[in-house]
């Protein structure tokens, strides 16, 4: 799946093939936009113009900013005929936030920016070092590091606070076991469920919001008062809304650069088919048995260690 900058323009093509051989279609390809996760209706208010590139059975449709301005995978849908049989091809991009550019990556690492230095790295292979970067920080701390809106699901466990995986920034709309309870797109806002709902400091948890009451975050229970908390024990809870974080925070960006480095770097290749110990002409190094443990990279296990999604309530 072929990545897309976040808000860029770009060109995507169609190579139509008869008995392995481009070939022209009949008439000029049609193609149709969907987000690959709601792919019911495509996506309306786009151009379709496709162009007929050089050479032969080579067709182009651009991709504008009004279709890559949020983070989703696209699926194109290309139909065309040969000979008068229809075809379809399917192609997916997903629409991504780096964490460092390629600016970014040569002025922090110091890269040449002529092919003749030393140094020099073409910016080919700093977007798939950056792309396999920000693949190692998403696993490694089980986060994003952009913006998106979605919906997750978590189950309560008898207190007035619950903790959510993924960081919320805005609270749309929550579900108690399907059933709607707030709804805060609509005005007057529709609200069934007994309180106010704010998101905590940290975005990690949702709380109810009661002025005249002590807002419990844990499951204990006054046995001189008939009370439990609102997110019942075992209810499930769907929270919808933007998620996630507003930019990408500057210690994960150093960390994306960190990796980049080491993906880069002669040793990376031997380190990734877990050989501790080699052995050249020219010269000999053995890894320590910490190499293969988290990223590789101890200073960038230390910066994303602050962020390990680790299912905690923090409040």
């Amino acid at each position: 799946m072929q990545d897309i900058v976040k808000g860029s323009q770009e060109k995507i093509h169609l190579n139509v093939y008869n008995d392995n051989v481009l070939a022209q279609a009949d008439s000029l390809p049609r193609v149709s936009v969907y987000d690959a996760d709601d792919d019911a209706v495509p996506l309306v208010g786009f151009s379709n113009k496709v162009t007929d590139e050089e050479p032969t059975g080579i067709y182009s449709y651009m991709l504008t900013p009004s279709l890559t301005n949020i983070v989703r995978v696209l699926k194109i849908v290309w139909t065309y005929q040969i000979d008068g049989v229809d075809f379809t091809t399917e192609d997916f991009y997903r629409v991504s936030t780096v964490y460092a550019t390629v600016s970014d990556i040569i002025d922090f690492l110091g890269f040449g920016a002529s092919p003749n230095a030393l140094n020099y790295q073409s910016p080919e292979k700093i977007i798939a070092a950056e792309k396999v970067a920000r693949t190692i920080v998403e696993g490694y701390t089980n986060q994003t590091f952009y913006t998106f809106y979605g919906s997750q699901e978590v189950f309560g466990k008898g207190g007035d606070a619950v903790s959510v995986i993924s960081k919320m920034l805005t609270l749309d709309k929550v579900w108690e076991n399907d059933m709607l309870l707030i709804d805060n797109t609509v005005d007057p806002v529709y609200n069934t469920f007994g309180f106010g709902l704010e998101i905590s400091p940290t975005g990690f948890a949702i709380r109810i919001v009661n002025a005249g009451w002590d807002v419990r975050y844990d499951n204990q229970v006054d046995p001189a008062v008939l009370y439990y908390g609102r997110f019942r024990d075992n209810g499930r809870y769907k929270f919808q809304g933007q998620m996630g974080y507003k930019y990408v925070p500057e210690d994960i960006k150093i960390a994306t650069m960190l990796l980049v480095n080491d993906i880069l770097a002669n040793d990376f290749n031997w380190r990734n088919k877990y050989l501790n110990k080699v052995n050249l002409s020219e010269i000999s190094f053995e890894m320590s048995g910490g190499a293969f443990n988290g990223t590789g990279n101890v200073t960038v296990d230390n910066i994303l260690d602050q962020y390990r999604n680790t299912n905690i309530v923090i409040i």
